[in-house]
């Protein structure tokens, strides 16, 4: 089982059927979390949460309901966690307004924090946004996934 960190490029594919992501999307969450999947753990950060539950779906009840149901499969076999972002934020609030010399969200320096923090907190991270985090994970030893780079490409 592997610990799969997601950014919300992918939750977003996944619950708005009008997102250019979507089918990509269906298919990653097949293959890594359905139920033929290996039973991979989803690991989604607290920050990634805020983006994919923002305005948009909460006024959409289908993407709501699709998510509570996708989730409520994964917490019954133990394969949801959501991570805390505590120990990371306040350091990356501060790199971002100090060091502007590259130009990413303060959710994204949160997500690159933890995909180099020596506890790995997944094996694997997805998202549609490679250049925002390859280096990171090259860095950090997590394997990245992405809308070119298949699950079934890691084996797992």
């Amino acid at each position: 089982m592997a610990r799969v960190g997601v950014d919300a490029c992918f939750l977003i594919g996944l619950y708005d059927e009008s997102d250019s992501y979507h089918p990509t999307s269906v298919v990653h969450f097949e293959l890594l979390f359905g139920e033929k999947s290996t039973r991979n753990q989803l690991v989604v950060p607290w920050p990634i949460l805020y983006e994919c539950c923002g305005s948009r779906q909460a006024t959409d009840p289908k993407k709501a309901t699709l998510l509570r149901e996708n989730w409520s499969y994964l917490q019954r076999s133990g394969r949801l966690v959501l991570l805390d972002d505590t120990p990371f934020r306040e350091q990356q609030l501060e790199t971002h307004l100090t060091d502007r010399s590259r130009q990413l969200s303060l959710v994204d320096r949160v997500l690159r924090a933890m995909i180099l923090d020596r506890r790995r907190p997944f094996d694997f991270f997805l998202t549609y946004n490679t250049g925002d985090f390859a280096d990171a994970c090259q860095d950090g030893r997590v394997y990245l996934l992405n809308e070119n780079i298949s699950a079934e490409s890691y084996g797992i």
